[in-house]
């Protein structure tokens, strides 16, 4: 399918790139439906929205980053995401790239699950506090 954005023109994404947001993400009600794009496997991706030209969000693999991180699956996400067995769900955390790019940090209070099967997606809000959401990428920020 053809993508609209406003980085990179329109570009061609495999429907298996495609993921459903049923409950949107905050501070962008009308975006339902986000592509993946970049290399498979690299650290960070771009979360495009196809409904919205304008909004893509970068994302990485906080496990890849973050030791120790965890994120627990309640029965609101296994039902949400038609979660068969835990390794159907990626994890990714939003980024915010600053003036100064090794200031970048990392949203790990809200991470983003996605039924890679499905392709169904929510943004968690984790409710201990243990994360940040502006966790920095680079030592202590």
């Amino acid at each position: 399918m053809e993508v609209r954005t406003r980085h990179w023109g329109v570009v061609e994404v495999a429907e298996d790139r495609v993921v459903h947001f049923p409950e949107g993400i905050p501070g962008f009600p009308a975006c339902r439906r986000f592509a993946l794009l970049g290399e498979p496997g690299a650290l960070f991706l771009w979360l495009q929205s196809v409904d919205d030209p304008d909004v893509a969000l970068p994302v990485l693999d906080p496990f890849a980053l973050f030791e120790g991180y965890e994120v627990p699956l309640d029965q609101e996400d296994i039902e949400l995401l038609s979660v068969r067995s835990p390794q159907e769900v990626a994890v990714l955390a939003v980024v915010s790239v600053r003036a100064d790019p090794l200031q970048a940090t990392a949203n790990l209070a809200a991470p983003i699950l996605v039924n890679t099967t499905r392709r169904l997606a929510r943004q968690k809000v984790l409710p201990d506090g243990t994360y940040s959401v502006r966790h920095p990428l680079f030592g202590t920020g």
